[in-house]
């Protein structure tokens, strides 16, 4: 069962429309989940004529153990691969993703140049202040209880590591001080889109996200959802926000394949 479940997570990787503009999109899951995250807004985009990439970033999608050895750099290697297949074939790539996969894609941004980014609950910062003990502990304490789910729609489906490895958060919050103080150097359009009732990472650091970019800012704050926007109760607000948000960053004509 778990490699059939897997191989299904892995079918969410790469899809191409049939009829498909000259653009591309890579999303990027949260901490612990998979591409799971982020297929309803793959979904839209694929219909609207965008190449999708939704890669299953390493030590993902099998047990937590797995995330024990990995550093930040281990995640990014494998972003930047996906985000420069992407590039060889399409002149517009743009990059987004949910909580640490928001922040992941603020660091592609730092050292490739997107077209636009999608952030979707970035994890600019923690709204349990224990978390920032993790660089702390994590060699001694492997795994923690996940924290509680706050989805609203308790059908999401979304999959997710229970317990979390100590390691993975320790790794997010290195990931976090490398793209903070260089906000301002992203200069490309960019979607903030955050729920005002998430606590796993409070609003406030998407409103300071969004007045430290250095670029256009389009914000989308929602209510009636918890932190994983992409998949709960206002996942399809967040998809044809993304989708209207990049009919105006990028005039990308639909072409014929």
């Amino acid at each position: 069962m778990l490699r059939a479940w897997i191989a299904a997570v892995r079918r969410h990787g790469h899809s191409v429309p049939a009829n498909r503009r000259d653009a591309a999109v890579l999303l990027l899951h949260g901490l612990t989940g998979t591409p799971v995250d982020m297929h309803y807004m793959k979904d839209a985009l694929v219909a609207d004529g965008y190449t999708v990439s939704v890669p299953l970033l390493p030590g993902r999608g099998t047990r937590p153990s797995d995330m024990f050895d990995l550093r930040w750099e281990d995640w990014m290697s494998c972003a930047l691969d996906a985000y420069d297949e992407l590039a060889r074939d399409h002149e517009e790539v743009v990059v987004g993703g949910l909580s640490a996969g928001a922040t992941m894609s603020l660091d592609i941004a730092l050292r490739r140049k997107p077209s636009a980014v999608i952030l979707c609950a970035t994890a600019l910062g923690m709204g349990n202040p224990i978390a920032y003990l993790a660089p702390y502990v994590w060699r001694v304490i492997k795994e923690v209880p996940s924290p509680a789910s706050d989805l609203v729609d308790l059908n999401a489906g979304a999959k997710c590591y229970d317990p979390a490895p100590v390691r993975a958060v320790a790794e997010l919050i290195h990931g976090i001080g490398l793209v903070r103080r260089r906000l301002g150097e992203i200069r490309c359009p960019a979607l903030v889109a955050h729920a005002v009732n998430d606590r796993l990472v409070p609003v406030q650091y998407a409103r300071d996200l969004a007045s430290r970019l250095g670029g256009p800012v389009t914000t989308l704050y929602l209510d009636g959802t918890g932190h994983a926007i992409t998949v709960d109760a206002r996942r399809r607000d967040v998809a044809e926000a993304s989708l209207a948000f990049l009919r105006q960053a990028i005039a990308v004509p639909q072409r014929a394949a």
